[in-house]
């Protein structure tokens, strides 16, 4: 999704921090969306990284818990600092969006629309798009329902997603290793798994 500088009005808050690298590759990503010349051509950012907010997959699973407290507090923070827009750039997170937004009471992203969108427009309407998350993500839907309801979507999309034993041995292997920076061991067990 290309950033336009002069059509944004604002503070982007981003209420990151799970996990710090997808905070970090979301303004990297933002950063090279951005037509800008000069410093002041880039959008204004707040960012609000918070490692420890609860792990949202436990959370999902009952098995830790509930993330949504301190993604409030998070999100409030970026309110305080100015944000007139909030992302957040963890897929999961989304699984307790509307409650979020409804604290907040802030323009929000949803991550999943936006992939959704840059998705379809680079695919055949017959293309299979194939799905690499967190066992929650995947277990709770949010990816394929929403695309079932989503106005971009005309026709009936087909996914191509994980096994029970992928999911095991190479993508949430392969998320772990994200998280604990082991960039080339997450690389080898994702690729893998797509």
């Amino acid at each position: 999704m290309k950033m336009e500088a002069a059509n944004t009005k604002g503070v982007i808050g981003v209420l990151g921090g799970m996990g710090p690298l997808a905070t970090v590759d979301f303004m990297h990503k933002l950063l090279d969306a951005t037509p800008a010349e000069f410093d002041q051509d880039h959008v204004p950012i707040v960012v609000s990284s918070i490692p420890q907010i609860p792990d949202r997959s436990a959370a999902f699973r009952g098995n830790g818990s509930s993330p949504l407290a301190a993604m409030i507090e998070s999100g409030r923070r970026l309110s305080s600092a100015g944000a007139e827009l909030v992302v957040v750039p963890c897929n999961t997170a989304h699984l307790w969006f509307n409650e979020l937004r409804a604290a907040l009471d802030l323009p929000m992203l949803h991550i999943v629309d936006a992939a959704l969108e840059d998705v379809l427009a680079m695919v055949e309407p017959s293309a299979p798009i194939g799905l690499l998350c967190t066992d929650a993500t995947l277990a709770s839907g949010l990816y394929v329902e929403r695309s079932q309801r989503s106005a971009t979507s005309s026709a009936q999309r087909r996914w191509e997603l994980p096994t029970d034993q992928e999911m095991r041995t190479l993508v949430m292997p392969g998320i772990e290793a994200v998280k604990a920076g082991q960039s080339d061991r997450a690389s080898a067990l994702l690729q893998e798994a797509a």
